[in-house]
């Protein structure tokens, strides 16, 4: 997949285009099922396939309080995307200026040169120009009048019949409940940061952690226990995952909360300074403070017990289970 990082590093003489258009953040299925589409279309029409998506958020620029948490920073999106099999992506810097182009022009733009759209492909809920006062609808009908083919996907819905949206991907993170999570993205929701260094407890109890670096404004789960898996140095482990800020011991409610991850199966060195990716596959437990240390210690034993099952059972039926 070949990236350009604003409309100005499109060559002007360039192919025919497909063009799925969308924040695409979280890359759940429902953006899959825009983004495929328009690789299909490529593919069965000799264009290429590209995906064209905004950074930052527009929300964060129009509304900078009501910014939401990023399910997927622009590294991870660019992969999610990339293994779609997307030939271009295509990210446009999201300022006040682009905010004001207006919703005809914008159209005009997508079957102009550099674009050179042939088909665009948009979810049902999209919106575009000034103020977003154009629709799917709306580009529908600019592209009969100008040889554009404009596809709309169904709303995609998960078991219970709700559409599948990055708000409510949000919603179910912040409340922990990271198993729902799954079969709205078709994978586990993952956190990429830096290994630093902690407070050292967990190795002092046997059972060293990973203390995730993040960038700010992520979405991170509610506070508490997961079963999952980390990735760093080239190696995957099953993780017992902590977030919070450890109450059992003094100093809690000064700490900001963390994320921690216990390898099940690392006997490498250190990790401090690595790049690491974890991965929540599914709630155990609140956070607690309990009434003493060998307590703790063997409720981190049940969790691991539960971790080593978990992620055996996930492997078998794969992440999402299927289920988008």
């Amino acid at each position: 997949m070949r990236r350009y990082n604003s409309l100005g590093d499109l060559p002007l003489g360039g192919p025919r285009r497909a063009i799925a258009i969308g924040t695409f953040d979280g890359v759940h299925c429902g953006h899959r099922e825009v983004i495929e589409l328009a690789v299909h279309l490529g593919r069965r029409s000799g264009l290429r396939s590209m995906a064209l998506t905004f950074d930052p958020n527009p929300i964060a620029v129009l509304r900078p309080k009501l910014a939401p948490a990023l399910l997927t920073p622009p590294p991870l999106k660019a992969e999610l995307i990339a293994a779609l099999g997307v030939d271009e992506l295509l990210v446009v810097p999201f300022n006040r200026a682009f905010s004001r182009v207006g919703a005809p022009r914008f159209a005009e733009m997508l079957t102009a040169p550099p674009l050179g759209g042939d088909a665009v492909v948009v979810g049902a809920n999209f919106r575009y120009g000034h103020r977003g006062t154009g629709t799917a609808d709306s580009l529908r009908q600019f592209g009969r009048g100008h040889g554009l083919r404009v596809e709309v996907p169904d709303v995609v819905v998960c078991r219970d019949d709700k559409p599948i949206s990055s708000t409510r991907v949000r919603r179910l993170i912040a409340t922990g409940q990271v198993s729902e999570v799954c079969r709205l993205l078709g994978r586990p929701h993952l956190l990429d940061g830096v290994v630093e260094r902690g407070d050292g407890r967990g190795r002092g109890m046997g059972f060293a952690t990973a203390n995730l670096a993040l960038p700010d404004g992520l979405a991170v789960p509610d506070s508490g226990v997961y079963a999952g898996r980390a990735s760093v140095a080239g190696r995957t482990s099953a993780a017992a995952i902590n977030v919070g800020t450890s109450p059992t011991f003094a100093g809690a409610a000064e700490r900001a909360v963390r994320v921690e991850a216990h390898l099940l199966e690392w006997e490498g060195g250190d990790l401090y300074g690595l790049p690491i990716r974890v991965e929540f596959l599914e709630h155990l437990r609140r956070e607690e403070r309990f009434a003493s240390v060998d307590a703790l210690v063997a409720q981190i034993r049940s969790d691991v017990g539960s971790t080593r099952r978990i992620v055996r059972n996930a492997a078998a039926i794969g992440d999402g289970g299927g289920l988008c």
